[in-house]
């Protein structure tokens, strides 16, 4: 395979500036294949485990020894973030434009309601009331028993984010750059923070002590009063975005990137310290399991393991990303990842205990950097023609040889000459 270290020798000329530049808008998630990984997170539920799968399957899984108690087929891929349950009732979306809710123990279906295009994130519950985005631009809230609609609430884009409910006030992005607080009741507006790209988050936002974090494709970390929505603080983190919610950690904010870094910050998002993987990595959503931090990595295909001061304690590698979040069954860690399958393995040896393989090779899914290109800037002269390079990436040894194990990843670099002393970025023109 080739190594991401390796590319990046293409760009190392003598540069007096660099900066990474959207050229595009994120929309890659909505262009994901069929196929059998495994593409949300597993949740926990009396004793038995469930997840989804791009092959369209909703899985409930005995987490002791990895058999199937049943599955459910929908009608599209599943990237819906993690199955949410509640009252006996698995609540799952699907790209098939619909909404199930699914008896825990049977997997029989209760109800489906259909929206106006993919869902694309985990909804959230609250009071037998579900609430979830759409990539039709509404948020919407039905009746957790019924699947009636009770109201729906319109953006300027598509939403691919895991809706969070404090109290009465409802929290989601939208790709039209801000982040909404809707009053779960009504579907009022009570207030709204534009950012300067996408609000994109694959499991739910944090709420501490009155205040509510969220990240953008702008690549500021956002800390709002819940009540008021005034911000506190924002802190840049990376240069690729982010696309998952932060996660409480003690007295610490968890916070990872798509540049391969997690970030501790304190309450006032000053950076304690970070944990790096490779260049150009995109790190996954951390959770905290028996006093150690788990988060996946979409680079390396590692899962890490860190302590609470960031030093590496292990890694275990799969076949493909590792991304979506983990449980912890006594002393056994189970996790997801794109290669297909489900692992559990002992959380002190790291041993396999069982594997859990869904049906299917593993899906598509675009390069995860395509909206950016590389740009670098010198002391004087004139605009040079941009230039592109494409590196393709074979799966390594033991993966099996069908078409969908590649994927071209094309990375832009463009040469800006520039005299000095003008060099300027606007941040509106970067946000699209």
């Amino acid at each position: 395979m080739a190594d991401f270290d390796d590319m990046f020798d293409d760009f190392s000329v003598d540069m007096g500036d660099f900066e990474v530049k959207r050229v595009q808008k994120f929309d890659r998630m909505w262009r994901i294949g069929e196929g059998g990984s495994v593409s949300t997170g597993v949740t926990l539920h009396e004793n038995l485990i469930y997840f989804a799968s791009a092959n369209f399957n909703i899985y409930c899984v005995n987490p002791e020894n990895g058999d199937l108690v049943w599955r459910f087929k929908t009608e599209g891929v599943i990237a819906a973030g993690i199955p949410k349950i509640a009252d006996g009732i698995v609540y799952s979306g699907s790209y098939d434009r619909s909404m199930y809710a699914l008896n825990a123990k049977t997997g029989e279906l209760i109800w489906k309601f259909t929206a106006g295009d993919k869902i694309g994130s985990a909804a959230a519950l609250s009071d037998d009331k579900v609430y979830f985005g759409c990539k039709d631009q509404n948020v919407y809230a039905l009746d957790g028993k019924t699947g009636e609609l009770i109201w729906k609430f319109r953006t300027y884009d598509c939403i691919m984010s895991e809706p969070l409910v404090v109290g009465k006030r409802l929290f989601i992005g939208s790709y039209d750059r801000n982040f909404y607080c809707i009053d779960k009741e009504t579907g009022n507006l009570l207030w709204k923070i534009e950012t300067q790209a996408e609000v994109h988050n694959d499991n739910v936002f944090l709420h501490k002590d009155g205040v509510v974090y969220f990240g953008s494709f702008d690549s500021y970390l956002r800390a709002a009063d819940v009540e008021s929505g005034t911000l506190l603080w924002k802190t840049k983190l990376g240069n690729y975005g982010i696309g998952t919610g932060a996660v409480e950690c003690g007295d610490m904010i968890l916070q990872s990137t798509r540049d391969g870094i997690l970030y501790a910050l304190d309450a006032e998002g000053k950076v304690l310290w970070k944990f790096s993987t490779r260049e150009e990595d995109v790190l996954g959503v951390p959770c905290i399991h028996d006093g150690k931090i788990i988060v996946g990595s979409c680079g390396d295909y590692h899962l890490h393991c860190v302590d609470f001061e960031g030093n590496k304690l292990w890694s275990f590698r799969a076949l493909q990303f590792l991304y979506e979040r983990s449980v912890l069954v006594e002393n056994m860690l189970i996790f997801p990842s794109w290669d297909c399958h489900v692992y559990s393995i002992d959380i002190n040896s790291q041993r396999v205990v069982w594997k859990f393989k869904a049906d299917g090779s593993p899906a598509y899914v675009p390069p995860p950097h395509e909206a950016f290109e590389f740009q670098t800037t010198v002391s004087s002269g004139e605009v040079e023609e941009v230039t592109r390079k494409t590196y393709e990436f074979e799966l390594t040894e033991g993966d099996q040889n069908t078409s969908e194990y590649k994927s071209d990843i094309t990375y832009q670099g463009g040469t800006t000459y520039r005299e000095k002393g003008k060099y300027q970025i606007d941040s509106k023109e970067e946000a699209f």
